[in-house]
């Protein structure tokens, strides 16, 4: 079983001439990195592909099919990807991709009285579903990937998740699609009814539809008794769903589960459901997972829309997210269970005595055998518990150790009533090979997704996905069930035959035939046309990316951990602009330009450095460093690209399940690449803008006229900055000291201030709200005062943060550690937390500087955990008079959240309303993703166009009809104040007024 000739580099040339010959108007990612990144997927697969093509639009497909029939160009070969998030390499391989999520994504109409819309295929599940939501409308087949999966992908793997018992998969919901076959025609696949078929049309779909009949009907019965009755259905030719009861033949059952082995698929019209109104879920605890298993079916007697199953491995890995204390009570209870296996039973309703009903009925049943149950009916409860449950894969990436689970045999399926003993004997198979494991899954189904834990830079490891497979595949044969429940065959088409038997793969065969005769459509997958029988790709004969890795020293690999542990889950593609992961891939809808692929790119600089016999912390800074132009073939300039659109927001190190940190990789990388390249004048600015801050701000008046004076302008544009903003002269340590609150100039002023003071408060000025604003730090002393504590300004010192960004990681050690022993000073003679108040900064001394002082890191709070902490003696003080004056009438504030603040600490939000509501003050919370700020970002030219592409993408849209905006982030203020008409505060300056100060 072999592969198929890799297009060579005047192949690959000579036909993206022709596509530009032909009008593509698409991008055609012929670079080292647009390649990279399509050369994985969910999957423990690495296949470079020749080049990467993203059609524009359904012309573009067929410029590029005609320039693929020229006669020289017949053997370039396709495979059409969506979201990347396949588990077994569907869209891998080493021809051409085409690449439908980054321009083909649009929703063209709804029909809310057809039930039905029309989208092209690279639009995301979830984008779907939140436009439908509008509509009372729901596209029904879920998946835990619906963040970032394309509905393009979902037919092509026919993917279906929870709910999947009631809802069917994305083939029961395709009313139509438009296919492109590789021969350049276009065809409609829908239902032909063998009335139409028997008629004298001769439409060219209708032509193609007879040939199928006349294809399948005689095999009418084998078919019948070849598919096993499952929910899920032997896909990838669904040969059985594609008969039709009256003898016609509907062809969107033969592309859906395809994988693209037939065409390319342009639009589709999908049928949809009502959208359920009531919901509720139910968490029932197990000490024995077995026994969650054997429950599934009693549960299911209980009409749920669905029942997903956990293990204790699950639940281990789960304590550690960001996301667990919104479902320990749930998941865990009181903490004297000590059962740790959870099945979540999600009951659906259209009203709310139809779901009381439901649920009573369960609770009852629960009640009588004295289980232990959690019963879930808030929203945000029931979104987090079901969050938890999507984002399994991928944490799963954070076990530790060099094992990790990965996908191979993850989504077979043997008949429900059977589930609890077929697992029972492959969890032997597994400890038989000494492999450890993680389950979850659907277990109405009977459909387990079983990770087998392996180190795939070892090659024994590496040779038991063979093992291991052959012997799953005679486990799940003997209980009459499926290899590839949900996930496609991708890779595993090799054990095609064993399942459908000889007939049935000849008709497979025949099928390929008549849709793709010469082998053009991701060929290697499911089955070879009967016209050109080629080998199917073996699962052992890929390169798998653990043997690239494998080629970086394990020393490296541990140093570079966090752009190692990227497992291709794809969380960072997230299509929502609500969320704050990742905007620069929001904004651009390029791959490299996200954690996975800034992961990507320098993992294999990692590997090409090892094939130098080099090491990042080997590299000696050069004396006389090159211009980049020098050497324009070091890819380490393709890594540096991509790291430059990042914005540092660090959304990518809670919210990526395996927590890839890339802010912290890409201060390494920049550390090590400027060893070697010149840097721009503007870092240098930029970097050490915050030490500068208090001179800059004494000489202000002076610097004001010359700073907007055209020549000044024109120099800074020239060196790639815009709005810079400059310190003021009445800034806010000045206004604090004005309004008589204690602010030391000196550290041991500060101390005698700490030690004279009753109740102390150390307040550390940063330069934004230091230097900048005018009443930030003011109101933050008002309101700690308000509690009855002294706030004490200490002196202001640079954090270093800026170097950090900038890769200047010597001079940010020193400077960090600075500050960090005065600090420490501090919290030894207060034996209290020193309080910070921009977010960016308290995160950055707090969790990047972590290691500097090991043994005596001081104690740092933001000043809203500060505040949530003391939030009583706020409100006792409040019943008193606060300076001859009472508290405000209710004002009506919209609060926005820092990236950086709201993902480090998913409790912050529900913090800052408390507090106000105490104040008797309402605070509506806003999840309005990145403002497109993140600090320098949005004062770079290269940049300012997706910095305000990223703040009208959601900010603009929120911030409509607002009257009082609260913004944490001095960033998201600068930047509100840049693109509207209206201020932004911080929280603290509310507070203040609120209190009468």
């Amino acid at each position: 079983m072999g592969s198929f000739p890799v297009i060579n580099q005047s192949s690959a040339k000579a036909f993206v001439n022709a596509l530009r010959q032909h009008g593509f108007e698409g991008h055609i990612g012929d670079d080292p990195a647009s390649r990279l990144l399509a050369a994985t997927d969910n999957s423990v697969y690495q296949q470079l592909p020749a080049l990467v093509l993203f059609p524009a639009s359904k012309a573009d497909i067929h410029r590029l099919l005609a320039a693929a029939n020229e006669a020289s160009l017949q053997e370039v070969r396709f495979a059409p990807r969506g979201g990347g998030t396949g588990t077994n390499g569907q869209s891998l391989t080493d021809q051409v991709v085409i690449d439908t999520s980054r321009h083909t994504n649009k929703i063209l109409a709804v029909d809310v009285a057809t039930k039905t819309v029309d989208v092209e295929p690279g639009v995301v599940l979830g984008q779907l579903n939140h436009a439908l939501a509008e509509h009372g409308l729901f596209f029904p087949p879920s998946t835990s990937t619906a963040s970032r999966v394309t509905i393009g992908g979902m037919i092509g793997t026919d993917a279906c998740g929870k709910g999947s018992r009631v809802y069917g998969r994305t083939g029961d919901y395709i009313e139509s699609l438009q296919l492109h076959l590789a021969d350049g025609r276009e065809i409609t696949c829908r239902q032909f009814s063998a009335a139409e078929l028997a008629s004298s049309t001769t439409d060219a779909s209708v032509e193609f539809a007879r040939a199928v009949q006349a294809l399948l009907h005689p095999h009418r019965k084998a078919i019948a008794d070849g598919f096993p009755d499952l929910h899920r259905s032997l896909t990838g030719y669904n040969l059985r769903d594609a008969l039709m009861p009256d003898g016609g033949v509907d062809l969107t059952r033969l592309v859906a589960g395809a994988e693209g082995t037939l065409g390319i698929v342009s639009r589709i019209r999908l049928r949809l459901k009502p959208l359920p109104s009531h919901k509720a879920v139910v968490v029932v605890r197990y000490a024995d997972f077995d026994q969650a298993l054997r429950d599934a079916q009693w549960l299911v007697e209980s009409a749920p829309a669905a029942v997903e199953t956990l293990d204790d491995r699950i639940q281990t890995v789960a304590r550690q997210d960001p996301l667990w204390p919104a479902v320990e009570a749930a998941m865990q209870g009181d903490g004297a269970d000590a059962r740790v296996m959870c099945n979540f039973v999600e009951l659906v309703a259209n009203s709310g005595d139809e779901l009381e009903s439901q649920l009573g009925a369960l609770v009852a049943r629960l009640d009588e055998r004295g289980s232990s149950y959690y019963v879930a009916r808030g929203r945000d409860e029931m979104a987090a518990l079901w969050n938890i449950r999507s984002r399994s894969v991928g944490m799963l990436g954070r076990t530790e150790g060099v094992q990790k689970p990965v996908a191979f045999v993850e989504d077979t399926a043997v008949p429900p009533a059977v589930l609890a003993d077929y697992i029972a004997e492959f969890r032997q198979l597994l400890e038989q090979h000494g492999v450890d494991y993680a389950m979850f899954g659907h277990v109405d189904v009977g459909c387990l997704h079983v990770r087998p834990a392996l180190d795939m830079t070892d090659a024994a490891d590496r040779a038991r996905i063979r093992v291991i497979s052959d012997a799953v595949v005679g486990l799940v044969k003997r209980y009459r069930g499926l290899l590839w429940g949900e996930h496609g065959k991708g890779f595993r088409g090799e054990y095609t035959r064993e399942f459908f038997g000889d007939a049935l793969y000849q008709v497979l065969a025949e099928v390929k035939a008549l849709f793709d005769p010469n082998n053009r459509m991701n060929p290697g997958k499911i089955v070879a046309p009967s016209t050109r029988p080629e080998p199917l790709l073996a699962i052992d004969a890929v390169p798998f990316r653990g043997q690239f890795d494998q080629q970086i020293s394990l020393a490296t690999r541990q140093g570079w951990g966090s752009a190692m542990a990227c497992n291709g889950n794809g969380v960072c593609f997230d299509w929502d602009a609500a969320n704050v992961l990742c905007p620069s891939y929001k904004v651009t809808g390029d791959r490299v330009q996200s954690p996975k692929g800034r992961a990507t790119l320098l993992r294999e600089w990692l590997r090409q450095l090892a094939e130098q016999g080099q090491t990042p912390e080997h590299i000696k800074r050069r004396f006389f460093r090159r211009a980049r132009k020098q050497d324009p073939t070091d890819f380490s300039h393709q890594v540096h690209q991509a790291m430059s659109g990042c914005l540092g927001c660090k959304a990518c190190a809670t919210q990526c399940p395996v927590h890839v940190n890339i802010p912290d990789v890409r201060s390494r990388f920049l550390d090590v690449y400027h060893r070697i390249y010149r840097r721009h004048l503007r870092d240098y600015l930029i970097a050490n803008a915050e030490g500068l801050a208090p001179l800059l701000a004494t000489f202000s008046p002076l610097l004001a006229p010359i700073m907007s004076a055209r020549p000044i302008k024109s120099l800074l544009s020239r060196i790639g900055v815009v709005d810079a903003p400059l310190p003021r002269q009445d800034h806010g340590i000045r206004q604090a000291k004005l309004a008589g609150y204690h602010v030391a100039r000196s550290w041991s002023q500060a101390n005698q201030y700490l030690t004279a003071v009753a109740n102390p408060v150390a307040v550390l000025p940063d330069a934004f709200t230091g230097f900048h604003e005018q009443d930030t730090l003011p109101a933050v002393c008002a309101v700690i005062a308000a509690t009855g504590a002294t706030p004490v300004v200490l002196p202001f010192q640079a954090s270093g943060k800026a170097l950090h960004a900038h890769g200047m990681l010597s001079a940010q050690r020193r400077v960090s550690r600075r500050l960090l022993q005065r600090l420490s000073g501090v919290t030894k003679i207060t034996g209290t937390g020193i309080v910070i108040i921009e977010p960016s900064v308290g995160l950055f001394l707090r969790d990047d500087c972590q290691g500097l002082l090991p043994d005596s890191h001081p104690c740092l709070s933001l000043f809203s955990e500060w505040l949530y902490e003391h939030r009583a003696l706020l409100k006792e003080r409040v019943k008193e008079p606060i300076k001859d004056s009472h508290p405000k009438s209710p004002t009506n504030y919209a609060l926005f959240m820092h990236c950086t603040e709201q993902t480090a600490d998913a409790s912050a939000e529900n913090a800052w309303r408390e507090i106000f509501e105490q104040l008797g003050q309402a605070l509506s919370l806003h999840s309005a993703g990145c403002c497109g700020m993140a600090g320098a970002y949005g004062h770079q030219s290269e940049h300012l166009a997706n910095s305000k592409a990223l703040y009208e993408s959601s900010w603009s849209q929120h911030l409509q009809g607002q009257a009082s905006v609260l913004a944490t982030g001095y960033s998201c203020r600068t930047q509100v104040k840049r693109f509207s008409a209206k201020s932004a505060v911080h929280p603290a300056v509310a507070l203040a007024r609120c209190l009468g100060g």
